[in-house]
């Protein structure tokens, strides 16, 4: 019963999960510690997206609900989140016995059963809510120790410490130095012999591996600059999260071996120590430009949402030549660092000049390529009980709905999804969230297509198989959900850091037997 609730509330739902909540009577339950739970942890969520009073109201009830459960339950984990709600509800006291009651609670059950980093960083947390900073600093860094590569640990426990020293009014700057490892876009130019890797560039990427503390690298891994790259930051120990349009083979086959066999082998021992490998659709076909822009739009996505998701940092690294700046117009390279750019986050830049013997071996696509990257909708109707097709009266719903946007090209009816087309991921955000929240299911996707026209409608579409993901994903979707792919959700985040909260809430198998392709929550922050 618990868990179809839960699952509304992580796909951003949460209307429905409270309606579900209500609907199996489990909000007048006041003797089950984890319908309690439940209960303080949707109306936490109802606090978040909530304003003044309202927030304060939200946040007591759900300290009211998550204290229940920690009497009945007698459990460190309710009461911990009561006291802490407390605080925000504006009740001082109240939270001061209860943070003295969580403390008393672990020290007197060791044995309970959480992990020793859960119990420390709560005595913790404890600590700071009574105002005893220096103490809750010491505790906190002891927690990290126990279990220093326990990331998200770490980040919930950052989330949770700004937001209660933010309430005190008291500085936060001290939480920094506990922060993660942050994360890294990395990219730049091809134009180097396998004998090109020189020490004196490999001394300055190591170099700055180390300044900013790099732990996790997200980018291609093209011959030249990306190999070297990622090279560095496995010797650093760090992780490499391979992101390679069209696949490992097609991708090798335009930006690898051409250069040669030594490079082939260093790109394969790389992808044997990757910590992940993302293909990026279309699969197994040469990437043209427009797929590989794609691929970097979607890796300096994940490295800012990888950094956000551990109240870290993301930064880009590219190796440039001294002679023939980023800047240089036409440039893959120039295209990422201008879109980083306009992010705002910081950007470093290490000069390598190019090896002219290759310099004219990564030729540009023969003929100019139509194909562009889109950000897509698919609107379906709302779910009746015996899965007919919507009547008339729907789909004029539909049109009704949809009738105050400006996609790129005309919408259209695939039979069972209304396709939506944008040119800019912030569109189709923007667009999403407001569908969804008039109760419509929707999916969205990011990738390349090369617009038809369809002759029969009169009008430009985009072909099947390049608006399959996005239904895919509006058939995984809830009524008044808006859920996306990863290359959407990453799109969006580049294009917009801090205004769209993303939750990965599963994945689901294409049609055509692709990866399974990640979906996650999108809604706007408040």
């Amino acid at each position: 019963m618990l868990l179809p609730i839960i699952a509304h509330a992580r796909a951003g739902a949460l209307d429905h999960a409270w309606r579900l909540f209500q609907q199996a009577g489990l909000d007048r339950d006041d003797d089950d510690p984890r319908a309690l739970s439940l209960k303080g942890r949707l109306l936490k969520d109802f606090a978040l997206r909530s304003a003044g009073k309202e927030r304060l109201r939200f946040y007591r009830e759900a300290a009211v609900a998550y204290q229940r459960a920690a009497e009945i339950g007698q459990a460190s984990y309710p009461l911990i989140n009561a006291a802490t709600l407390s605080m925000l509800a504006g009740d001082d006291s109240k939270a001061d016995k209860l943070a003295t009651m969580a403390i008393d609670w672990i020290k007197a059950n060791p044995d309970e059963p959480e992990t020793p980093y859960y119990h420390a960083a709560t005595i913790a947390e404890a600590l700071l809510l009574l105002r005893r900073e220096e103490e809750a600093r010491a505790t906190l860094i002891d927690a990290i120790a126990l279990a220093p590569r326990a990331w998200e640990d770490h980040a919930s426990t950052l989330r949770q410490f700004a937001l209660i020293l933010e309430t005190q009014q008291a500085p936060a700057e001290w939480l920094d130095a506990l922060r993660p490892p942050r994360s890294l876009h990395f990219s730049g130019h091809m134009s180097f012999s396998d004998e090109a890797a020189n020490d004196a560039l490999l001394a300055q990427i190591a170099e700055m591996i180390a300044d900013e503390k790099i732990g996790f690298g997200f980018g291609a891994l093209a011959a030249g600059a990306d190999i070297i790259i990622a090279e560095a930051l496995l010797e650093a120990g760090a992780e490499v999260h391979a992101i390679l349009p069209g696949g490992v083979e097609a991708f090798a086959a335009r930006s690898v071996d051409p250069f040669g066999s030594a490079w082939r082998k260093r790109f394969d021992v790389v992808l044997e120590r990757a910590e992940m490998i993302r293909p990026v659709r279309p699969l197994d076909s040469l990437p043209d430009e427009a797929v590989i822009d794609t691929a970097a739009v979607i890796a300096m996505g994940l490295a800012i949402r990888h950094a956000q998701g551990l109240e870290s940092e993301a930064i880009q690294c590219l190796v440039v030549d001294p002679d023939q700046p980023h800047t240089a117009p036409g440039a893959s390279t120039t295209r990422a660092a201008e879109a980083w750019n306009r992010t705002g986050l910081r950007q470093r830049l290490i000069a390598a000049a190019r090896q002219s013997i290759l310099a004219e071996r990564h030729a540009a696509d023969s003929e100019e390529n139509a194909q562009r990257a889109f950000a897509l909708l698919a609107m379906g109707s709302r779910k009746t009980a015996d899965d007919a097709p919507p009547p008339e009266s729907e789909l004029a719903r539909l049109h009704e709905a949809v009738a105050d946007l400006h996609p790129a090209m005309p919408p259209f009816w695939s039979g069972e999804y209304l396709i939506l087309t944008f040119q800019h991921p912030q569109d189709a955000m923007d667009a999403g969230a407001k569908l969804s929240g008039e109760g419509w299911p929707v999916g969205g996707d990011f990738c390349v297509g090369l617009p038809v026209f369809d002759p029969f409608a009169g009008k430009q579409r985009l072909p099947a198989h390049s608006v399959a993901a996005c239904c895919g994903a509006c058939a995984s979707s809830l009524d008044g959900g808006f859920q996306a792919t990863e290359d959407l959700a990453a799109a969006i985040i580049l294009q917009s850091p801090g205004r769209c909260i993303a939750e990965l809430v599963g994945e689901f198998e294409p049609s055509n037997g692709e990866f399974p392709i990640p979906l996650f929550s999108l809604r706007p922050r408040l």
